[in-house]
């Protein structure tokens, strides 16, 4: 049974239907309901109790749940960020009142500077004692007899009851976000989403009446999205990163109309926004030489060579292959050898600094594991990662290594997607969910979780208007931050109801901007130092 009282704060259990919960019958008519995807909500009332902005009550006993005939209650513990809702106030400022998804508590936790935060929720016998004491207390200063509310759940409508017997409910919550590492520790992941990403079908702004009405073939159902907030939701091919700790930001684009492919991949690989020139080196290149302690390996690409990474100075590795890394690990037969003849190599400048530079890279061999070249086809980046996968599995043990990687760089091709979206955008999404969850598994199964941040780019967005089954090239994007970063949103959305005269989400973000973000608050490098015109950083790290 469940036992509560509607002016200490009641719980009611919620029947799910097409992804929104609906009232169960017989309860009030007045109360909330709302449930996204796999989080079960609550509706957290209480007529006479302020609210705090994540659906927690401000303190006292919060409300209880049961599941089959235990009895349960879970106590809240109160945030002091925000101003107090007035219960008479039925604005939706909050979002939907009172509820409470694993999301929203975690977004919770980060507006309120909450980190490593323990066991939230308690699941424990009631305390009847009690709460007969604050119903007293409550009746003493009201004047008014207050007597505590009994639900028998098997007297519950069906609807509930079926729910409550099929959908396991978590009584018990634990959350800790992941903070970053100390600056001279932290690695950049930049993945390179190559053909112009569709931001629209990654980050989906299914509170968009505007996006329905423009895509009337090609959006993603509401119920199928995995929701951030009311507004936007993730891909539901992206399941698993969902369930991390990732931020978006949104209206992430070119500045002057520029939609070629050639012209705007050269100037994000070198961070120049108006594509002036002038820059010899890539901007990860700069970002390497700018961190660069003498280490081994400190730029890698994962993808095979980038003019990304051609550093004046710092040392950077590519490589496409596993099989490219025997030649640094391999003990058996002619590897030993060809490494030993490479170590001797001497006799002028050149063949001198051929000879350094091999040093260096044979000394990577020593510190990694033998084992780096055998794939693990049963890790989740091989089984069901593809390239992107592979790429990643490869970064990941150099970054276990510890050979002074700080910057890596990948890729996943597939996204100029003039015909054919909606299978093509699905495939490349579960592919990019898969190889970065199982890396972020990895990196922090290697304790070095705090230590690692994922960030993607694109070119260019995608046109908002379908062209028959596809989208053709379009202006503002969105991009993906995975790791040590506050969840949730970040950037200007640009409104898919109000587009630049070719149809295209304006940019909001200069890319520019984005990749200022990634130098100075994550690495810590003076964005004016490695990027054209000083651009100023987001903010968000």
């Amino acid at each position: 049974m469940t036992t509560s009282d509607d002016s200490l704060g009641q719980v009611h259990p919620t029947s799910l239907h097409g992804g929104y919960a609906q009232p169960a019958a017989g309860d009030d008519a007045g109360d909330h309901y709302y449930s996204h995807g796999d989080d079960l909500a609550y509706d957290i009332h209480d007529p006479y109790s302020q609210y705090d902005p994540y659906g927690f009550e401000r303190g006292g006993i919060c409300g209880s749940e049961a599941h089959g005939v235990e009895e349960t209650v879970v106590n809240a513990v109160p945030f002091d960020e925000g101003a107090p809702m007035d219960p008479g106030d039925s604005s939706d400022r909050w979002g939907v009142r009172g509820q409470v998804t694993r999301r929203r508590f975690i977004q919770g936790l980060a507006v309120a500077g909450t980190v490593g935060f323990g066991v939230v929720g308690g699941a424990k016998p009631v305390d009847r004692q009690a709460i007969e004491s604050q119903l007293a207390a409550k009746s003493a200063s009201t004047g008014e007899s207050v007597a505590p509310k009994v639900v028998d759940l098997q007297a519950m409508a069906p609807p509930v009851a079926a729910v409550l017997d099929e959908v396991e409910v978590e009584v018990e919550v634990e959350v800790e976000l992941i903070t970053p590492a100390p600056i001279d520790q932290r690695v950049l992941v930049f993945i390179e989403f190559q053909g112009g990403n569709d931001g629209l079908s990654m980050v989906v702004p299914y509170g968009s009446s505007a996006y329905y009405d423009r895509r009337p073939r090609l959006a993603i159902a509401g119920e199928a999205v995995l929701p951030i907030d009311e507004q936007v939701g993730l891909s539901p091919s992206l399941a698993r990163l969902h369930q991390r700790q990732l931020r978006t930001v949104e209206g992430v684009g070119p500045v002057d109309g520029v939609l070629s492919h050639f012209e705007m991949v050269e100037r994000w690989e070198l961070g120049d926004m108006r594509g002036r020139g002038g820059q010899r080196a890539g901007f990860l290149a700069r970002l390497a030489d700018s961190v660069d302690v003498g280490a081994a390996v400190t730029g890698l690409s994962v993808a095979g060579h980038t003019p990304r990474l051609d550093a004046s100075r710092s040392s950077t590795l590519a490589l496409n292959d596993f099989n490219q890394l025997r030649v640094l690990t391999n003990d058996e037969w002619i590897y030993p050898r060809y490494r030993s003849a490479v170590r001797s190599f001497g006799g002028g400048p050149l063949s001198t600094t051929i000879s350094q530079s091999w040093d260096k890279l044979f000394d990577v061999g020593d510190s990694i594991n033998g084992d780096i070249d055998k794939v693990n086809k049963d890790s989740l980046m091989i089984r069901e990662g593809g390239g992107l996968g592979r790429q990643l599995a490869m970064a990941a043990e150099m970054i276990k290594a510890d050979v002074g990687v700080r910057v890596v760089h990948a890729s996943l091709g597939g996204f100029d997607t003039h015909d054919g979206h909606q299978g093509k955008h699905e495939r490349l999404m579960r592919t990019f969910d898969a190889a970065v969850d199982g890396f972020l598994q990895e990196i922090e199964n290697a304790g070095m979780g705090d230590r690692v941040l994922v960030a993607t780019s694109s070119e260019f967005g995608r046109r908002v208007g379908e062209n028959g089954s596809g989208l053709d090239h379009g202006a503002a994007s969105s991009m993906l931050m995975l790791g040590p970063v506050p969840p949730g949103r970040a950037g200007d959305p640009s409104p898919v109801a109000d587009l630049d005269r070719n149809g295209n989400l304006k940019t909001t973000i200069p890319f520019d901007r984005y990749l200022a973000t990634l130098a100075q608050d994550w690495l810590g490098i003076d964005a004016a130092s490695v990027l054209p015109d000083a651009p100023e950083p987001i903010g968000l790290i």
